[in-house]
């Protein structure tokens, strides 16, 4: 068979798309205030990839050593993420590194290693051409970081049956500095998450419910974020009181793969009140998801075996940065 010249400068430009290389996010770092990136790494076929990246915060961009007050993050990640969480490093159990290193599985995958760890920023945004996370802060609200301080990204990818990630994984979050940092009020976290769930084949709306009280004094929730696996099919985050009872509720999501991260709350929590979270799940009867716990899903990171119910809190002013396991 005879080709045109055309046909063939067709084809090659579709075997030209075929082996293109994947690109990788790219973001400036700001000119006051700091930066975390990881490297970007191949996720191939059939694997989850989760690594744990540590940082050092740096000096303020005049070298001084006062604390930085940040007012704006933007995230932004390859396609195809499962998640991104950043935490503050605090009691080192089995899971560590040098600033500049990273742990490739392992200790990163065990979460009691980081029970203790303050949340500071989550990412779950994983579609094609939408993976930024613009947030500024509300008006006289901002996350403090002491220069120095030991910082943990964590980033999770998947390339196997529930997710498929294109290419290669990378991250980058970037934390603008306020200029002046005389009148603002600190920004808090709540990082909590329900251990106690069991999911089997047949099992439809099951649901678990967890609390996390925290607030000593009245404090206002801005932002808020759930995080489960493919068999989620709703997370609820209502306010609670002293009592566990429900006042308010101010979060629902109904997307596993790409969960909303609601920035614009202004809910307030009443005194030794907190946050209520539900996970509601569902497996079909003729599903597997552990084929080693009868089919059974149970907690655990990896996205094809096992399930999670996290949530994500942001709140003012800051009591104390706050993690519910």
């Amino acid at each position: 068979m005879r080709l045109t010249l055309n046909a063939l400068f067709a084809i090659s430009l579709v075997c030209a798309s075929c082996h293109k290389e994947p690109q990788d996010v790219e973001l400036a770092p700001p000119a006051d205030g700091f930066q975390l990136a990881t490297d970007a790494f191949d996720v191939p076929a059939a694997t989850e990839v989760q690594r744990c990246y540590f940082f050092t915060v740096p000096a303020a961009t005049d070298a001084s050593t006062a604390d930085i007050w940040v007012g704006h993050i933007i995230a932004t990640q390859n396609p195809g993420s499962h998640h991104m969480n950043v935490f503050r490093v605090n009691t080192i159990v089995d899971l560590d590194g040098d600033p500049g290193t990273y742990v490739d599985g392992g200790e990163c995958w065990i979460s009691s290693n980081w029970a203790d760890w303050p949340l500071v920023m989550n990412d779950q945004q994983s579609t094609d051409g939408d993976n930024v996370v613009d947030w500024t802060l509300p008006t006289g609200v901002a996350q403090r970081f002491t220069p120095g301080e030991k910082l943990m990204l964590q980033t999770h990818y998947v390339n196997a049956t529930t997710q498929q990630t294109p290419g290669r994984g990378k991250a980058i979050v970037n934390f603008y500095a306020e200029p002046d940092n005389a009148s603002l009020a600190e920004l808090g976290t709540v990082f909590a998450t329900d251990q106690n769930i069991k999911i089997c084949p047949g099992d439809t709306d099951k649901s678990f419910s967890a609390t996390c009280r925290f607030a000593t004094q009245p404090v206002t929730i801005i932002a808020a974020n759930g995080h489960f696996h493919s068999r989620g099919v709703e997370f609820d985050m209502s306010t609670v009181d002293a009592n566990n009872n429900v006042v308010a509720p101010f979060y629902k999501s109904t997307q596993w793969a790409d969960p909303l991260f609601i920035r614009d709350l202004t809910v307030p929590v009443p005194v030794n009140g907190g946050v209520g979270y539900t996970c509601i799940y569902t497996l079909a009867a003729d599903a597997c998801c552990d084929p080693t716990n009868g089919c059974c899903c149970t907690f655990g990171g990896h996205v094809e075996t096992q399930e999670h119910c996290n949530a994500f809190v942001y709140y003012y002013p800051k009591i104390a940065d706050e993690t519910c396991f």
